[in-house]
């Protein structure tokens, strides 16, 4: 099997003071990211996820909008290079390993809820990554 996660940010690399989390993401996300978002819009989104990892707390960061979803979290963004797209992160926490899992994005078309669809489908490739059928993130770590 070709590995499936991909490596955003090791902790302790970056600029000073390193980052305080790895961030994995599934190989399939930026494709996905890709279908909504133009590079810029990328770059930005990637840079509030690396802010994300230089976070105490990843699941209640200062500065960023996340939210619990089950058992993993979303990061949410509209403004500024985004040009009003309701744009979402989703991610799960994986403390054995200290890791930030990004399991997908989507461009919200509403401000409600997110849609049952989307939470099915993240928290699908949640119990997928945690019982290894991406690969192993310890490996990479």
């Amino acid at each position: 099997m070709s590995n499936e996660i991909k490596v955003g940010v090791r902790r302790g690399s970056g600029p000073p003071p390193g980052y305080l989390w790895t961030v994995f993401l599934l190989d399939f996300v930026h494709d996905e990211a890709m279908k909504f978002l133009t590079p810029a819009q990328y770059e930005h989104v990637s840079g509030l996820v690396r802010e994300l990892a230089t976070s105490d707390d990843p699941t209640h960061p200062v500065g960023l909008s996340v939210s619990s979803i089950e058992d993993f979290h979303e990061l949410r963004d509209r403004a500024g290079v985004l040009g009003g797209l309701n744009v979402r992160v989703f991610f799960y926490f994986d403390k054995q390993i200290a890791a930030i899992v990004v399991l997908g994005a989507i461009a919200k078309q509403n401000n409600g809820k997110t849609p049952v669809g989307d939470r099915i489908r993240m928290q699908r490739r949640k119990r997928k990554y945690v019982s290894g059928d991406y690969g192993n993130a310890e490996k990479l770590s």
